[in-house]
């Protein structure tokens, strides 16, 4: 399969970031507001958006955040990274970052960075690429010191995958944190249950996402922790550490401050999870 895949096959993913980057406006995520209006004037799509969306959002944001700060590693390697402002504030910070996305979105990113007047550090490399291809890895590897530990991160990217797509991009991850050391960072063992709850939360937003893209397919989401625990055990990762969204309930912009918050949204903050993975001894 490695060999068949094709790059424009996956750009219908790319719109779900724009999805993902409207109710980080109701956040106090740096840059947030600044990305979404340059959005909302460049990349005019028919979206529906999701302002009870943002405790999720803010919450996954926020516990990654948290997990990569706790591990000291400061190489980054963020797949799928969209239009977040991560690797800019921690390229700040002085780690050492890179983001891979496909080609239309790092063209998008660019040109916003330069529009809105955010000077890019150098130490933030911004890739076009495909996390199913090792050669996209290659190219990121350039960028990162071989004598360093790698933190991986990934927030929006496995959900939208089959399981044998799934398969490549860990085993992908795999082969460069086996070479560097470091640790896997993700929120994408989507389980099903979690896709329930956020049905619940917020009408019709799976239907709509399946809309965008014909990837956002029930079939491909995780049972439980038990088949995460087995999927990626068998290519070579133990799972170290599971983490619920409303752990970060109390650091919440958008709930403490906006009051964005019911028991059915309260419910998808206990479904959701990131966990913490590493290559086993």
């Amino acid at each position: 399969m490695k060999e068949k895949i094709n790059d424009s096959d996956y750009e219908e993913i790319s719109p779900t970031a724009i999805v993902t980057a409207y109710p980080r406006i109701f956040t106090d995520i740096p840059y947030e507001k600044e990305i979404y209006k340059w959005l909302n004037t460049n990349c005019k799509t028919e979206l529906t958006l999701y302002k009870n969306l943002a405790p999720e959002m803010e919450a996954r944001y926020k516990l990654t955040n948290k997990l990569l700060n706790n591990s000291k590693i400061k190489q980054v390697l963020e797949l799928a990274s969209g239009y977040s402002s991560r690797g800019l504030i921690y390229s700040k910070k002085g780690y050492n970052y890179v983001e891979l996305d496909l080609e239309s979105i790092c063209k998008n990113k660019l040109k916003l960075f330069k529009d809105i007047n955010i000077m890019i550090p150098e130490n933030l490399k911004i890739l076009s690429g495909n996390a199913l291809r090792k050669s996209s890895f290659d190219e990121c590897e350039k960028h990162f010191n071989k004598k360093e530990p790698i933190a991986v991160i990934n927030e929006g990217l496995l959900r939208y995958l089959t399981f044998e797509e799934k398969k490549i991009v860990a085993e992908n991850i795999y082969n460069i944190l086996s070479k560097h050391g470091g640790i896997w960072i993700t929120s994408d063992v989507t389980p099903k249950k979690f896709i329930k709850s956020q049905d619940n939360a917020l009408q019709d937003f799976n239907k709509n996402v399946s809309k965008i893209t014909s990837r956002n397919n029930l079939n491909d989401r995780f049972e439980n922790i038990e088949h995460i625990k087995k999927f990626f055990g068998d290519i070579g990762f133990e799972l170290i550490e599971v983490h619920q969204f409303n752990e970060m309930k109390d650091e919440l912009y958008s709930i403490n401050k906006l009051n964005i918050i019911d028991d059915k949204i309260e419910k998808t903050l206990e479904d959701a999870i990131v966990v913490v993975m590493k290559i086993k001894d």
